[in-house]
């Protein structure tokens, strides 16, 4: 009976372990082990890895939205206006589901009340001066209203998640083409703010949910951190070989095999892939978030990892890591006289 359970308990930690090998959201840690693992296959070479990765968690909400002014109408003034898309858009907006309207739709609503007070013709002047004194507050405060849409809804927490780990491994799930279509779109809207574009609600929504399902930055924040992580303390352990011609021979023969099967074989192109996507997302991130009107100081040091300019920057700390890591291994290679990539 004892033995029955032995079997059955070492059965199911071998599934357990396979499970953990399957999930796709992490698959991109096992390779960086499996290079690091053969590495230390090396008498020249040990590489421990700590797991000490720190990420700054997304900052509350209130350290996020940005103030919008209210816009309320009273009973005659609602009347006077029913020609006039105004008093519907107040209605709408002073209803009780109104009051409680996602951000995305907070945005259009913003637009499309400017629009229809600067449209509509009012006989009554002073009710016409509060208006248009009300379209100039709220045109003021589209940076405010976009800002909120991007960083302070529901969309905005599973864009950042880090829950599902790294960015995917496969090609054919790497492109995040909606998701940069998405992001090309708002920031077009950014750019004309100013003009008080007319933006369709089904659009906005749209970007929205391609945003919300991409998951995007956390993704790339994880594994831009992790990636480093390793690539650095491999970078390090691997410096000592480059002031010895004891490595060349048949140990760096063996090295370079584990650098071309793992690194450049699989690692590279999958950072390759990672980079391609972050040059197009980047960009407007930097716009829409990294110079966004929050100035919350949390919010600045969260956002401001992925500042493609700044170099303390995660972003730029990881491309320094990647470029160190390629250094390294031409100094190791140097020092035999032979360069990385002959063969």
């Amino acid at each position: 009976m004892t033995l029955l359970l032995s079997r059955k308990s070492i059965i199911l930690l071998l599934l357990g372990v396979l499970l953990a090998g399957c999930d796709r959201r992490f698959a991109p840690q096992a390779l960086f082990e499996s290079y690091l693992n053969d590495l230390n296959r090396s008498a020249f070479v040990q590489i421990e890895v700590d797991s000490n990765v720190s990420l700054l968690p997304m900052p509350a909400l209130r350290t996020r939205q940005m103030e919008l002014s209210q816009f309320d109408v009273g009973l005659l003034e609602f009347l006077s206006l029913q020609r006039c898309d105004v008093g519907a858009l107040a209605g709408q907006r002073n209803s009780i589901l109104g009051r409680v309207m996602a951000t995305s739709q907070r945005f259009v609503y913003e637009l499309a009340i400017i629009h229809a007070i600067r449209t509509c013709e009012i006989e009554n002047a002073e009710l016409a001066t509060k208006l248009t004194n009300v379209a100039q507050v709220k045109a003021s405060e589209l940076p405010f209203a976009l800002s909120n849409m991007l960083w302070a809804g529901e969309e905005t927490a599973s864009l950042f998640s880090m829950a599902n780990g790294y960015l995917p491994l496969s090609p054919a799930e790497s492109h995040y083409q909606e998701l940069i279509t998405a992001l090309q779109h708002l920031k077009r809207v950014s750019d004309h703010l100013d003009e008080i574009p007319q933006v369709s609600s089904a659009q906005i929504e749209a970007d929205m949910k391609a945003i919300y399902e991409s998951e995007y930055l956390g993704k790339l924040l994880y594994s831009m951190s992790h990636i480093r992580h390793y690539l650095e303390q491999t970078s390090a352990a691997l410096e000592p070989l480059s002031q010895s011609q004891e490595i060349c021979g048949a140990p760096l023969n063996f090295l370079r095999q584990q650098f071309e099967k793992h690194y450049i074989d699989v690692l590279q192109p999958y950072m390759a892939r990672i980079n391609t996507v972050a040059y197009q997302v980047l960009p407007v991130v930097q716009q829409l978030g990294v110079n966004s009107p929050i100035d919350h100081s949390e919010w600045r040091e969260f956002i401001g990892q992925f500042d493609m300019k700044s170099s303390s920057s995660e972003w730029q700390r990881y491309l320094m890591a990647s470029r160190e890591h390629g250094r390294a291994w031409s100094r190791i290679f140097a020092v035999c006289g032979e360069s990385v990539g002959q063969a």
